[in-house]
């Protein structure tokens, strides 16, 4: 799923990262690290699907209509009120109607040597940031502070922070490089580094007890993703390997599982494999009630190593390839495909309650499909229906042409109704970027204090983030209560 700051960092901190890629550039060349559920494009990376008939491929041409969804849901699903819900993706924050949570991505020196980042928080009460400690006279520069992360116990950018029942959590876990390959451009040791176990602690909101709680198999690798309920957490684990030939390392995952771990006993059990023997490299992109939405790519059969990585005959497969959408559900293990669409147009998708929004450049529809019932309806037509993000019941829209226009539309799922917003990022005019949200606010990045380079690039000095109310923010008023910033941002 691609979020509004993915979007704006690729650009933003291009110059302000460079250092830290031409460093890992001489041990690997890093591609197709594509976790992009979202948004499709020719280059997104994904496995491929089983063997199909002639007359099955010629059935999915068509988009999967109405009334088969709907039979096919009432046969397969199950579907009872539940309160599953996104407790962290892709980065190292998380908030709650009182703050703002963040792992600061540099790394500073101690005073005993080590390195370390440090956990942030941003009061929405007072509009301050902190580092999160209240020891009177800390310097935040040794082990005993709360504020600080050793570097070598949590990984900085993949270190992810959740809240779960008014305690704060933080999964110590390193980089997912499965799905990559890198091109060996210097002579490499071939040994296999010694596993990092990926770690939880638990925390007070305000920093204080951090303790670990529990600690995984180090051979097993955690993704991204973590979804919670009452009882506790779902994260998918697996087993990474990587292949050398002569010129280039290929990594890939195995005995993918989604897993789920009790917050209280402090037990796991595994809920189901993420292999349905389908040849599709599932992702999870929303939750609704007890059950996942996943979305893969079908290929129509398992693609090769050779064709994945070859780009033009990737592109060529990609096209001819469909975008599906299918239901977990929890309680039997099992999925059920609701949709698909030919990749042969961009698309993209956001899951809001039970409800998967779904808008391609082909038209300027967003429709809506009932993952349950399979009832379909056009929400509107808007030409800028490029969906990325969602505050509350509102969807976050943009043009297909993210270089073009920078504002936002947003649009009321309940009603249709499209509101333009024509606030932009002060300082180069890029969109605003959306962190977190309460009842009434939204956290946004507004400004930069940055110094444009040669190359339209910016070398980004501090991120300057605001609350701006959400009836301002869609109808374009600049009110915004500006966060007294101690930090760099993130």
């Amino acid at each position: 799923m691609i979020s509004t700051k993915e979007i704006s960092k690729i650009s933003t901190r291009k110059a302000f990262t460079k250092n830290f890629i031409l460093c890992a550039v001489l041990i690997c060349l890093l591609c197709g690290c594509g976790k992009d559920v979202q948004t499709k494009s020719g280059n997104t990376q994904e496995n491929g699907s089983r063997e199909i008939s002639d007359k099955e491929k010629e059935e999915k041409n068509t988009e999967t209509d109405s009334a088969t969804i709907q039979q096919n849901t009432a046969k397969n699903l199950f579907y009872k009120t539940g309160d599953l819900r996104f407790l962290c993706g892709s980065e190292s924050n998380c908030s709650t109607e009182n703050g703002y949570y963040y792992l600061t991505g540099e790394t500073t020196k101690l005073r005993d040597g080590d390195y370390a980042t440090h956990l942030m928080y941003m009061d929405f009460a007072t509009c301050q940031e902190i580092y999160l400690c209240s020891t009177a006279g800390c310097k935040h520069d040794t082990a005993d502070c709360p504020a600080v992360f050793l570097y070598d116990d949590f990984p900085a950018y993949t270190t992810k922070l959740f809240v779960w029942k008014d305690n704060l959590y933080i999964l110590s876990r390193e980089y997912d490089d499965d799905g990559t390959m890198s091109e060996d451009i210097l002579y490499i040791e071939d040994t296999q580094p010694e596993g990092f176990p990926a770690v939880l602690y638990k925390a007070k909101l305000d920093g204080t007890e951090r303790k670990q709680i529990y600690t995984f198999d180090s051979d097993l690798t955690l993704e991204d993703m973590v979804v919670g309920d009452e009882n506790g957490i779902y994260i998918i684990t697996k087993k990474v390997s990587t292949d050398k030939t002569d010129t280039a390392s290929y990594t890939t995952s195995s005995e993918r599982k989604l897993i789920f771990l009790d917050l209280e006993s402090l037990n796991t059990r595994e809920i189901c494999s993420m292999d349905f023997n389908d040849n599709i490299s599932w992702n999870v992109t929303g939750c609704s009630g007890d059950s996942l939405i996943l979305n893969g790519i079908d290929f129509g059969r398992e693609i090769s190593r050779d064709e994945q990585w070859n780009d033009d005959v990737y592109k060529s497969l990609y096209e001819s390839s469909f975008d599906v959408y299918s239901v977990l559900n929890l309680e039997s293990g099992t999925v059920t495909e609701i949709y698909r669409d030919s990749n042969q147009y961009e698309h993209s998708s956001q899951v809001i309650g039970d409800t998967l929004y779904l808008s391609s450049s082909e038209n300027q529809n967003i429709e809506g499909l009932n993952i349950f019932t399979g009832e379909k309806k056009t929400v509107c037509t808007l030409s800028q229906n490029l969906i990325l993000d969602a505050l509350g019941d509102m969807l976050c829209c943009r043009d297909w042409n993210l270089a073009g226009d920078f504002t936002w539309y947003f649009v009321d799922t309940k009603t249709g109704e499209i509101h333009h917003s024509s606030l932009v990022n002060k300082c180069n005019g890029w969109s605003l970027e959306f962190y977190a949200k309460t009842a009434s606010d939204i956290l946004v990045v507004n400004d930069y204090d940055a110094k444009k380079n040669s190359d339209e690039s910016y070398e980004i000095y501090q991120i300057k983030y605001a609350l701006i109310s959400k009836e301002d923010l869609f109808s374009g008023k600049e009110n915004y209560r500006n966060i007294k910033m101690i930090g760099p941002g993130q």
